[in-house]
Formats: structure tokens, C-alpha cells, sequence
């Protein structure tokens, strides 16, 4: 079984090796929400710009219909819809509050600087310099013009201090934010995500952050622990090994050590109700992945 999935998945990440700029994952990502808008009668996350951003790359979506309806790609399209619709209904729930600095930690090509519409907005795009590159000639071959402010950061989680580049780009440590991390932790080593967490910890009372995580092998079951095992090793193939797991319970532990005052743990029950209880395709999230929202 595990061999059977080993080859699907190397079939899905086949065809999305195209841009050599960003990393397989980001670029896989961007993808499968590409796809998400045309395969998903009803998509449960809108993104109008998700195929025109990927620019001559979207081929991976038009050209590879047929791959992408394979129930191992939609379970992972669907999962990662999922993942932002929460985050983005979380963020537009904040902006009633006045948070108006919004941070994207890995942002890729997320698209939602380009769709907002609230001009008092402050979105901060961070990420590596070589996807900020693909990223802001996208942008610009689009001719896009944000009504909000975007302000590109440069960071390497595990190099670079965060505070001190959000600091640098015009980021107000006094005014609350909200923060959204996904498809990042599980990449990046304990320290390095210590590290962040302390820093939006360390935030004006009131910022908020959603992020997802991979859950450790104790507490899945035996058909997770294959997908697990089988995604870890083609992302360590294409050079992107996965490097943390995490136990839901001490993950909490580790949350409200750090002085969050909200902690609130979002499984697939919670999504499943929430975004996929409507749909007649039978298409549901797993236990593979999970969300904390976790507030100053």
C-alpha cells in the first residue's frame, strides 16, 4: 500500500516541478488552489486571481484536469481550501475589531492582498526572496493595483529574525495584528517555530494568528500514517523534507506556556461542519493536518 502511494503521489508532483524559482511545495499549492476554483462545483474558497497568477505555470492546472481529479489530489486541494477559507473568514472577522495589519507568513502566491478591499488595510507578505520575485512579476504582469498597502518581507524562518524584518518593512509591534501561517510548520525545525510564536506572543494584546500543523504518527491512524509516510518522503525527494510533528494536546501545552490567552484547536469535525457538510461530492478533510487559532 504504502509503495501504491508512493507512486500516485510522485504522479501529482509530477507535472509541478515547472518553475525552478519557487519550491515545489509553494508552486504544488498555488496549483492545487488553482484548481480548486474549476474542478469544485461550489468552491468552498473563492480566488478569482488563483489561475492568472500562476501566469505561464497555470498549464499545470488546464493541461492536468484529469490528474488533478484523482481522490488522493482532490483530498489534498480540498484540504488546503479548507485551511484558507478558515483563515480568511478569521481574518475578515478581525478587521471589525480595527486589526488592520495582516501578516502572511509563507505567503507564496496567496492572492488576497490583490482581492481585498478595505483601503485601511496593511498586508505583509512574507517569504524568501526568490518566491517575492515570482511573486511581485506576477503582480506586476497582471497590472494589479491593491486598494491596500502590501509591503514585501523578506525572511528565512530559520535565519532571519522576524520582529526584526517586520520591524524594517514598517510593521507597528503596538497596534494588534492578525497573522496567518499555513503550509510552513511542518517544513521548518522546533526552534525556528518556537522562535515565531514567541514573537507574535510578544504582539499588542488582541493580535490573533491561525496556523496548521502535521499531527505526530501517535495519534493517526494506520491509513494516515501511510499518506504521511508516503508525502514525506516524495517532499524529501524533491528537497523539502518534513521536519515537525506534533502531538495536539502538547502543542496546546506549548501555546499557553507561551502567554496566548485563546486557544482554540480546529480538527476536521470542525471544517467538515463548517465548510463541507453541503457538498453532494463527498469530499471531506482528514485528521492528517490540523489548525490552532491562538490569540494575544
Amino acid at each position: 500500500m504504502n509503495e501504491v502511494l508512493s507512486n500516485i503521489l510522485q504522479d501529482q508532483f509530477a507535472c509541478l516541478h515547472r518553475n525552478n524559482k519557487l519550491k515545489p511545495s509553494t508552486h504544488a499549492v498555488a496549483v492545487w488552489r488553482a484548481a480548486h476554483q474549476l474542478l469544485e462545483q461550489q468552491p468552498i474558497f473563492e480566488d478569482p486571481i488563483a489561475l492568472s497568477i500562476l501566469g505561464e505555470a497555470k498549464g499545470d492546472v488546464t493541461d492536468k484536469l484529469e490528474l488533478h481529479k484523482h481522490p488522493l489530489s482532490a483530498a489534498m486541494r480540498i484540504a488546503i481550501a479548507a485551511r484558507s477559507r478558515f483563515a480568511e473568514d478569521e481574518r475578515i472577522k478581525s478587521l471589525t475589531d480595527g486589526t488592520y495589519q495582516y501578516v502572511i507568513l509563507g505567503a507564496g502566491l496567496d492572492s488576497y492582498a490583490y482581492r481585498n478591499k478595505n483601503p485601511n488595510e496593511n498586508v505583509f507578505e512574507v517569504d524568501l526572496p526568490s518566491t517575492q520575485a515570482v511573486k511581485i512579476a506576477s503582480v506586476q504582469r497582471l497590472d494589479i493595483t491593491p486598494i491596500g498597502n502590501v509591503s514585501y518581507v523578506v525572511c528565512d524562518f530559520e535565519k532571519n529574525s522576524l520582529g526584526e524584518r517586520l520591524d524594517s518593512s514598517g510593521f507597528d509591534r503596538h497596534r494588534k495584528a492578525f497573522f496567518s501561517w499555513l503550509g510552513v510548520v511542518p517544513y521548518l525545525d522546533t526552534t525556528a517555530i518556537e522562535e515565531t510564536l514567541k514573537f507574535v506572543a510578544s504582539c499588542a494584546p488582541g493580535s490573533a494568528m491561525v496556523f496548521d500543523y502535521i499531527v505526530d504518527s501517535d495519534n493517526l491512524n494506520e491509513m494516515e500514517k501511510l499518506v504521511v509516510n508516503a508525502l514525506s518522503n516524495q517532499l524529501a525527494a524533491g528537497g523539502e523534507p518534513l521536519k515537525s510533528f506534533f502531538d495536539p494536546q502538547q502543542l496546546k501545552k506549548k501555546l499557553e506556556d507561551l502567554g496566548f490567552t485563546q486557544i482554540k484547536d480546529i480538527g476536521p469535525d470542525y471544517l467538515n461542519e463548517n465548510y463541507l457538510s453541503f457538498r453532494e461530492d463527498g469530499l471531506r478533510v482528514g485528521n492528517v493536518t490540523r489548525i490552532f487559532k491562538v490569540t494575544v
